[in-house]
């Protein structure tokens, strides 16, 4: 039901004749009309079967009902729906943080894997050999030494000098 729809029946509620209403009997036989319990007001005459009366007499009370019913169901799913989506919000932020988190535990392995490579290169001892060459007559200097610390400033995330 719409808001406006609910406006609309609670205006006609407020107009009409205040409750409760009643059921009498008429002056013809079988059919009954709808009264105030007020003595001092009668509702107009309308001549009905007794179900339709008892109908017609209760939606003084029924409407009203029906009407906070409506309300208060409305209200609570308001407030569901915003329980709800405050927990997806929640959730997208949750995935979001552990999204960053695996993003930087990603990059800490990759600078690991960077920093080990570069300490296995400056560890194995092979790499500081001087070795004796006969073209040159002379020693020639060590992989190391030739490297002149690039793969360190690589691993580290600097620019080599080539």
């Amino acid at each position: 039901m719409k808001q406006e729809q609910l406006n609309a029946i609670k205006e006609r509620v407020a107009k009409a004749t205040s409750g409760p209403w009643l059921v009498e009997e008429s002056r013809y036989e079988g059919r009954f009309n709808a009264a105030s319990a007020d003595e001092n007001y009668d509702l107009p005459a309308c001549l009905m079967g007794i179900e339709d009366a008892e109908f017609v007499t209760h939606a003084r009370e029924d409407v009203p009902a029906l009407v906070a019913e409506v309300e208060r169901l409305s209200e609570e799913l308001t407030q569901s729906n915003i329980e709800r989506m405050s927990l997806v919000v929640d959730k997208a932020y949750e995935k979001s943080q552990k999204n960053e988190y695996i993003k930087t535990i990603n990059l800490v392995n990759e600078e690991n894997r960077r920093l080990r490579e570069a300490l296995k290169f400056y560890a194995n001892n092979s790499n500081y050999l001087i070795e004796w060459s006969d073209k040159c007559d002379e020693y020639m200097s060590s992989v190391a030494d030739n490297d002149g610390g690039e793969i360190a400033r690589q691993a580290l995330g600097g620019e080599a000098h080539e």
